[in-house]
Parts: structure tokens; C-alpha cells; sequence
């Protein structure tokens, strides 16, 4: 299992996207922790991923790029880089709870 970064453009409703996710068996799950953007994780090399989600989401611009766990680095609950890091017992994260807060400029 690899997990990918999926971004897809703020003119495909989120009910389209997460339909497409829910819907193909390339997917084996995944989280959405950003607008238009999800954490998916599937067995297949995103060269092999992106014609799947290109035949259900026709001409929407969407970038799809494997996750390497070792070379990442973001601000994430603990629960979400466990996802990231795919961890057989790990199961779906939950992102209710505290919402997090604005930035602040420097």
C-alpha cells in the first residue's frame, strides 16, 4: 500500500471527488484533511492510479504524487502521519476534534 497526495481543482465539487474515492476499487481508503486536497492510499503506482481517477473525473485538473513518508514534513495530527505511514492496524483517521487555527502572520 503507498500513499498519494491527491489535489484536485476547487471547480470539482468535493461530492464529486469523494464519490470517485468511495466509488473505484483502486482506492483502498482515504482522508481529506484540506480543501480540495486528500491523503489516499491504494496499491497501484500513481502511474497506474492517475488514468483511474482521469476516466471518473474527466477534464478536472487534479495532481497525483506518492507520499514518501521518509522525505515529508507538514504539521499534522499524530493520527493523520500514522495514515501517511500506513500502518496495517491503523484504520482510517477520524479528523473530528479541535479545529486548528488561523496562522499568524510573522
Amino acid at each position: 500500500m503507498k500513499p498519494f497526495l491527491f489535489a484536485y481543482s476547487q471547480l470539482c465539487p468535493d461530492v464529486l471527488a469523494h464519490d470517485v474515492l468511495n466509488r473505484t476499487n483502486a482506492v483502498a481508503t482515504w482522508v481529506q484533511p484540506f480543501p480540495n486536497a486528500a491523503i489516499v492510499i491504494s496499491t497501484l503506482e500513481a502511474r497506474e492510479l492517475g488514468p483511474v481517477l482521469h476516466e471518473h473525473l474527466g477534464d478536472t485538473w487534479f495532481l497525483l504524487s506518492e507520499i514518501h513518508p521518509a522525505a515529508v514534513q507538514g504539521w499534522l495530527p499524530a493520527n493523520i502521519w500514522q495514515f501517511v505511514n500506513h500502518r496495517p492496524e491503523t484504520s482510517t483517521p477520524s479528523l473530528i476534534g479541535a479545529p486548528p487555527t488561523l496562522a499568524t502572520p510573522p
